[in-house]
């Protein structure tokens, strides 16, 4: 089902004509935007490899949709941050995908919709002590797929 939902959202992210936003883009400028600074925490919550993260980033930067800062703590390091437009084009396209899915759910009951609400709680949790459980490290190679 998981695997599903993204399929749709990813489709219906690439099919909007205002959008130029991936699912894995619009994630990490949700991450960005959630407080994370450093680009290895960034792959880190994304499940994926710096290499994977610095070219999401170019990409972002080259959209003016993020800015590399330096850190003051460490001149060899940098920052990440989200420019308005970053965070306006971000919330966008979040919002109509929320938005799509919520009109599928206009029309069932209010039990369902705890049901559900309860449902969604749990799988919450559930992949909140997962990703606990998560190496800090991926293996060579993984989370390599293209995001363009």
């Amino acid at each position: 089902m998981v695997a599903r939902m993204y399929r749709w959202a990813e489709a219906r992210a690439q099919a909007r004509p205002d959008q130029d936003l991936s699912l894995r883009q619009l994630s990490a400028l949700y991450g960005i935007r959630d407080g994370i600074s450093s680009p290895g925490q960034l792959a880190r919550r994304m499940g994926v490899t710096p290499a994977v993260v610095t070219g999401l980033i170019d990409r972002l930067q080259q959209r003016g949709y993020v800015r590399r800062d330096a850190d003051p703590n460490d001149r060899r390091r940098f920052r990440l941050s989200l420019t308005e437009s970053g965070l306006a084009v971000g919330d966008a396209l979040g919002q109509a995908l929320g938005e799509e899915l919520a009109a599928q759910f206009e029309n069932i009951s209010k039990t369902e919709l705890e049901s559900l609400g309860r449902t969604l709680l749990l799988m919450e949790r559930a992949l909140s002590a997962l990703e606990a459980r998560m190496p800090t490290s991926l293996p060579e190679g993984a989370g390599e797929a293209d995001d363009s």
